[in-house]
């Protein structure tokens, strides 16, 4: 995340707060972060937590196997915000609905 965007983030954080997109602790920590590599983390694990639900979803349905699940958090872990994730989650979300 370059510095415009993580100011971009930082001016909606007490948005983020009150919307229950982010905990007070994620918002602390976000706000506290100092260099480029401290917001990514901050990031990744606030990915991690909102993805995690949908991958136990998604090993339960049969959707994806452990190993990918671990995988994506890994990548999530680091930063990343895998577009191939999204994607997967979204299928997986709606084959949970339409059935």
């Amino acid at each position: 995340m370059d510095e415009t965007d993580h100011d971009r983030l930082l001016a909606r954080l007490d948005h983020m707060v009150e919307r229950g997109r982010v905990t007070e602790a994620e918002a602390a920590a976000l706000r506290a972060a100092g260099d480029p590599s401290a917001v990514d983390a901050a990031v990744g694990a606030i990915r991690l937590r909102h993805a995690s639900p949908k991958l136990v979803e998604a090993v339960e349905q049969g959707a994806m196997s452990e190993g990918e699940v671990e995988a994506f958090r890994e990548r999530l872990r680091r930063g990343e915000h895998p577009r191939s994730l999204r994607a997967h989650l979204r299928r997986t979300e709606r084959g949970a609905t339409d059935g």
